[in-house]
């Protein structure tokens, strides 16, 4: 009986010969975790939170060693499982969604010990594919808003609220149909600015041909039109991430709001040298005491809220800044009529909001930077700002420099103030560890 061969077995292509060497259970697996952190990093959120997000997923895809480098838009992350180890890269763009940054905290505390890489995935899916969560329309009623209540912090009276409104809604609304068509972000944001302002100027000049005789206090709304363009989240994230010596993605962040902060004063400034406006600061505003305080009060709460929302913070997120906001102002404002300096009133200002979101996030289970942004607004100076950029266009130096150097040390109050009240309420702030090593 003859003997029966075995069928040669087909040759191995060298596709396939790969594809065996290939961990495709860790390829899986550290796709989930980068995805994760992309995600995060692309809502805005400083490079702490990416790799506590990051560390979170791998604990529970069971991968037993991470390292990630977090840069401003990149992350470069390596894997390792059972000897074999992965590097990826992943790449973002800068953005801001607040409610996206709250549902991955949440997400990365509600995840249990084991979990397939798929369900995860799914997880991140449903997140991703969250709506925003306010219309357009009433977006650019309440930046509007913002806005025209910046203008009353800033001294501006009802004439200048009353410009603001129809000129931030109309340049905000040109803003978002911009950025929907990928311009360049630098002339999206020159030209926004000078429309904001060059709106104010028309629809001021109008009330003061309707009334007979200028404001007084035209000056004090002529940066509020635009102050929607504030980047609000680079700024804060920034001053975060340098403070924990997280350079690879502070330095980048703080240059990129930098740049965007050059590209609005630039807009805001054609359109002054133009028109001629005055940069000298104006008076307080006047009237019975109890009346102003329930206009700064107002204006504080509405100024936050309306700013929190133009971020994608949650209704009951946003209402809680506004809060927040009243709490940090009022002692601000005092502190500025007693004749105490402007940085260290705002030093004040930010340690008690900064104490104030961290035991808010944690009484009502909200998340701290989402918080933190907005009821920064009221105390961001921006009216220094476009001074020292005028007083330089005008020549005079000294104003300039005066000007200067009170802007750079409200934004350093700001960042110190901030930063110390997170070291009193987060330990991750207070000890400095080495980048990966509590994320295993």
């Amino acid at each position: 009986m003859a003997e029966v061969q075995d069928e040669p077995s087909p040759p191995i292509s060298d596709h396939e010969y790969e594809d065996q060497l290939e961990p495709t259970h860790l390829i899986r697996r550290s796709h989930v975790v980068l995805r994760a952190g992309t995600m995060m990093l692309g809502a805005g959120t400083s490079a702490l939170r990416v790799r506590e997000v990051m560390a979170s997923v791998a604990r529970t895809v069971g991968i037993q060693q991470i390292d990630a480098q977090v840069t401003f838009t990149q992350i470069v992350l390596t894997v390792g499982r059972r000897g074999i180890f992965r590097t990826q890269v992943g790449e973002t763009r800068p953005s801001v969604n607040a409610d996206r940054i709250a549902r991955l905290h949440q997400f990365s505390h509600e995840l249990p010990e084991r979990e397939r890489t798929l369900d995860v995935e799914a997880r991140l899916n449903a997140i991703d594919d969250r709506p925003l969560r306010y219309p357009a329309w009433l977006l650019v009623l309440l930046v509007a808003l913002a806005c025209a209540s910046v203008a009353v912090l800033s001294n501006g009276g009802w004439r200048e609220t009353s410009a603001i409104l129809p000129a931030s809604a109309l340049a905000y609304g040109l803003h978002r149909l911009l950025t929907r068509l990928q311009l360049n972000l630098l002339a999206v944001v020159l030209t926004s600015a000078a429309l904001a302002s060059a709106l104010y100027v028309a629809f001021a000049a109008l009330i003061t041909l309707l009334l007979g005789s200028p404001s007084p206090r035209f000056a004090a709304g002529f940066i509020c039109a635009s102050i929607f363009l504030i980047p609000g989240f680079p700024l804060v994230t920034a001053g975060l991430d340098l403070t924990r010596l997280d350079l690879d993605a502070g330095v980048p962040r703080l240059t990129y709001a930098a740049m965007v902060l050059l590209a609005m004063a630039i807009g805001v400034w054609l359109v002054a040298s133009l028109t001629g406006v005055s940069p000298d600061p104006v008076a307080a505003l006047d009237g019975p005491p109890a009346l102003v305080w329930t206009a700064l009060v107002a204006a504080s709460f509405l100024a936050v809220f309306g700013w929190a929302s133009m971020f994608n913070v949650p209704p009951r997120t946003a209402v809680a800044s506004g809060a927040i906001a009243i709490v940090g102002n009022v002692p601000r404002e005092l502190l500025l009529g007693f004749g105490i300096k402007p940085h260290v009133a705002t030093f004040v200002a930010c340690v008690i909001i900064g104490l104030a979101c961290g035991l808010v996030a944690r009484w009502f289970k909200m998340t701290k930077i989402i918080m933190t942004v907005p009821t920064l607004l009221v105390s961001i100076p921006g009216s220094s700002a476009l001074r020292t950029l005028i007083y330089f266009d005008q020549a005079d130096i000294t104003a300039a420099i005066e000007s200067g150097v009170s802007t750079v040390l409200v934004v350093v109050a700001m960042v110190a103030g901030l930063s110390g009240a997170r070291m009193l309420t987060d330990p991750e702030w207070a000890f400095t560890r080495a980048p990966g090593k509590s994320d295993a």
